[in-house]
């Protein structure tokens, strides 16, 4: 009855590490999303740059550490009579010009803040560049299937061909040309296996290599057809796009340096306090200082602000036309997607597999020709593949056009 026991407990503290995603072997696109955007490489770096700024921006509230100085010496009178220990304690704390202070601090945070949205938008192309592998995938495994059919197809009609042969029903060349094409289909087939192996390496190294080796997908190539307004996703693209949300960060920072650079021709002060053990007696008081900006008015600096200020603010007008194009182009492609896969909607596949049928019954019933029939067989799989394409193409835009206005197509 112990040993039971002890058998039931281990298999309970085993099972989460049994159904751990590590060991999974098939994923679904928000599985392997939510992996990539945990475990890919260049996202974590990013994650600590942002880290790293926030820090600096907390830390440039802080004020200036104060400086204490302790001094010791021997007093001596000029007629050397008189002769004393002498040593002294001051304190000094530098005071910030209030309104530099808050420019200074102000930039620190807008830097901080410019880099969580390229972050953001960091996100947004690891997002595309996951899905596009993982549509490719998907597209591999549907070439691979009918490259396999279309194998499976010629073979069996090879045997067939043999058979015909023997009969003296047909010439010896049809074989040939049919075991000609086998290996052309099996050739297809291997082509296509290698490319999706080279795919599922891409995909794991992206996602950090946290995939098993055997892996595989849970997802179909699927086509839903979007309402798509120009204007609307203009609207959402040049308003909350993490490229532009950070570039007018970018432009906030250099407005804050030049507006830190002219308030640093007003000067610093610095307050102390000391005591001074003297040959006469005590000294003690407190002290006000300032540096006086008689040779250096900051002329160089707030040139090179101003510079830097026009700079941000032409590059902003330049990437919201670049965003406004990159939204024109995708939804354009994405338009011109849906109607390519409308023509094969309306009839196009259906008419393809119905011709593949009635050829293979007639080749079969010896109503047509050998060549006939591998002609009908090529239109129909390059009418499939043409087929797959589109609908890759089609998913694939859409992603494209989500990373263009910068959020996802519900």
């Amino acid at each position: 009855m112990t040993n039971k026991i002890i058998v039931v407990l281990t298999f309970l503290i085993l099972l989460p590490s049994l159904s751990s995603p590590q060991e999974k072997r098939a994923y679904t696109l928000d599985e392997i999303l939510n992996l990539g955007l945990n475990n890919n490489p260049w996202l974590l770096a990013k994650v600590q740059e942002v880290e790293a700024k926030k820090a600096a921006f907390q830390a440039s509230k802080r004020l200036a550490n104060p400086a204490l100085e302790l001094n010791i010496g021997e007093g001596k009178s000029h007629d050397s009579t008189i002769k004393r220990d002498t040593e002294g304690i001051s304190l000094s704390q530098p005071l910030e010009n209030p309104l530099k202070r808050h420019y200074r601090v102000q930039m620190f945070e807008n830097d901080w803040e410019a880099s969580e949205h390229l972050f953001r938008f960091l996100r947004l192309e690891t997002t595309y560049e996951i899905k596009k592998l993982f549509y490719q995938l998907l597209l591999l495994k549907n070439k691979e299937e009918l490259a396999q059919k279309n194998l499976d197809s010629l073979e069996e009609t090879y045997q067939l061909t043999l058979k015909r042969v023997q009969l003296g029903e047909t010439r010896e060349l049809e074989a040939i040309k049919l075991f000609v094409e086998t290996l052309k289909a099996k050739n297809e087939l291997n082509k296509t296996r290698t490319e999706s192996e080279l795919a599922r390496e891409n995909l794991n190294k992206f996602l950090g290599n946290v995939l098993p080796s055997d892996f595989s997908l849970l997802g179909q190539l699927e086509y839903r057809p979007h309402s798509l307004d120009e204007q609307s996703l203009l609207s959402k693209a040049l308003v909350s796009h993490p490229l532009i949300k950070g570039k007018e960060k970018d432009l906030e920072f250099a407005e804050s340096q030049l507006k830190y650079v002219k308030w640093q021709r007003l000067p610093d002060f610095e307050l102390s306090g000391f005591i001074q053990e003297e040959l006469e007696g005590k000294n003690k008081g407190i002290g006000l200082s300032l540096e006086i900006p008689l040779w250096n008015f900051k002329s160089k600096e707030i040139a090179q602000a101003e510079s830097l200020l026009e700079k941000q603010s032409q590059e902003l007008r330049a990437l919201r036309m670049e965003i406004a194009t990159e939204v024109k182009s995708r939804l354009n492609e994405q338009r011109l997607s849906e109607q390519i896969l409308a023509l094969y909607h309306e009839g196009l596949l259906k008419q393809a597999e119905e011709s593949l049928k009635i050829s293979e019954q007639s080749y079969k019933q010896g109503e047509i020709s050998l060549i006939d029939y591998l002609d009908s067989q090529r239109t129909y799989y390059s009418i499939i593949k043409d087929y797959q394409d589109s609908l890759y193409a089609w998913i694939t835009n859409k992603s494209a056009l989500e990373k263009a206005i910068g959020e996802e197509i519900k």
